[in-house]
């Protein structure tokens, strides 16, 4: 049950309802998340009814973690939910490779995000980390792991951060309303009228036969690519926002306009941000530990290589995920040695060179994702031999295509403010007018979209 189909909005307004219904009833809203959450996995296949044994040894291992000050019994800890969490996000990348398509309707959700989230749970009780307290209601837990608007694509939460926003009394305001019914909104028009239709149109075709289109529009392709990734993704993100704004949740952003990013290291942290933040402060930041102060430069340059290598192969086994992560990381560190010599030359910023640094990154990423979408290496060769060979015949390049890039181009920059604007005026629209809006908007799109929506690009990872 896809977030951008009709089907998940009538699920999600049953929730709706019956969650404010219980809004004062504090041991009641977790009985219902969870009956919800349940009902959202088993959509995926029953096999996903198994997540809350996972669930149940973090909940477990967090309360031992929380009583236990021996350092052996609590490395013992974290390592058993570090083998439950690995182990299932391994096994949902190796089992396809083992078993090939026979049983791939068993594995149509990719569990990385909820892995991602639940070691945040148990890590931070190791650390000792100041905000991480263990969660003594079992239900409470299970309505944080298994929160179902990030299940697919995320944004990853920081759990007990949002535990302690369950706990509360919810409250919404119609200003949040407001905003929450725009990033829904908003998030369909990315998905369903930019995403699906450049992925359809246009990234599809020329990637699966690049050897059938000229050097422009293939080139186009990569562009359609990079915008088709980031509306399909942030266009997911934006419903999660709006979905949990509706329940009075804030749930963590998880883009700033990438594109426009003048470094790579500032793509990263516009680009995905919660994975960014999540690989930054659990993989990258314990590498470099210990080594930190006698050789900095050289540290961050390690840890940051093997920090994108291990979220290439996150993405998937294969020559194609590791280059991906290889080029990012070769150049996020070639980045920081360019920053700490231009430091020492004490050379400063001009507008022509951040406009130049800005475009350059723009087209490295795109470049980088050539091999991020190839089906294989031999493919993303093709690719780029194509758009070597110069040649410029468009005849593909339809008015309708380079006007849903031109679009997707002005969208990705329009600034964040306008969204504050937009969220005020409907703010001052009663509920029910904003929810008629909101059901008007659903039925809009899904009929301009003239089909149902495609899957998620990172609900496979």
């Amino acid at each position: 049950m896809l977030l951008s189909t009709p089907a998940f909005f009538v699920f999600y307004l049953l929730v709706w309802l019956l969650y404010w219904a219980l809004a004062g009833q504090r041991s009641a809203r977790p009985i219902l998340l969870v009956v919800a959450n349940l009902f959202f996995l088993a959509k995926f296949g029953a096999l996903y009814l198994l997540l809350p044994a996972a669930a149940t040894v973090d909940y477990l291992a967090g309360l031992a973690l929380a009583r236990e000050g021996a350092t052996t019994q609590r490395r013992a800890l974290v390592g058993l939910s570090l083998a439950v969490n690995v182990g299932l996000l391994a096994g949902m990348k190796l089992l396809p490779l083992a078993v090939g398509d026979r049983f791939a309707w068993l594995l149509t959700l990719s569990l990385s995000f909820y892995c991602f989230q639940s070691l945040t749970y148990t890590i931070d009780l190791y650390r000792r980390d100041e905000d991480a307290r263990a969660e003594p209601n079992y239900l409470a837990y299970l309505s944080a792991a298994l929160f179902f608007p990030v299940m697919v694509a995320g944004p990853i939460l920081r759990m007990h951060a949002f535990l302690k926003q369950l706990a509360q009394r919810p409250e919404l305001t119609p200003e949040l309303a407001g905003r929450a019914l725009l990033l829904i909104g908003i998030g369909l028009v990315k998905k369903l009228l930019i995403a699906d239709y450049l992925s359809e149109n246009l990234v599809t075709r020329v990637f699966d036969t690049p050897t059938l289109y000229s050097g422009l529009e293939v080139l186009a392709a990569v562009y359609g690519y990079a915008m088709q990734l980031f509306f399909d993704f942030s266009g997911y993100t934006d419903i999660a926002l709006g979905v949990g704004l509706l329940l009075g949740l804030t749930l963590p952003e998880n883009f700033n306009r990438p594109y426009l990013a003048a470094n790579l290291a500032d793509f990263w942290r516009r680009w995905h941000m919660s994975f960014s933040f999540w690989l930054r402060d659990y993989i990258q930041e314990p590498l470099s530990q210990r080594t930190r102060r006698k050789h900095p430069l050289k540290t961050y340059c390690f840890s940051v290589i093997a920090t994108m290598l291990l979220g290439g192969l996150w993405h998937g086994i294969g020559w194609t995920f590791l280059v991906w992560g290889a080029l990012h990381g070769v150049a996020l560190a070639t980045v920081q040695l360019w920053k700490s010599w231009r430091k020492k030359a004490k050379k400063k910023a001009t507008i022509a060179g951040t406009i130049f640094a800005t475009l350059l990154t723009f087209h490295f990423v795109c470049f980088t994702w050539i091999f991020f979408h190839a089906a294989s290496m031999a493919n993303a060769w093709e690719i780029l031999g194509r758009i070597g060979s110069m040649s410029f015949t468009h005849d593909n390049l339809t008015l309708p295509i380079l006007g849903v890039l031109a679009l997707a181009a002005v969208l990705h920059c329009l600034p964040l403010r306008l969204l504050d604007g937009g969220a005020t005026l409907l703010g001052r629209m009663p509920f029910w007018v904003q929810g008629l809006a909101l059901a008007g908007l659903v039925l809009a799109i899904q009929t301009i979209s003239g089909k149902g929506s495609a899957t998620f690009i990172y609900g496979n990872f």
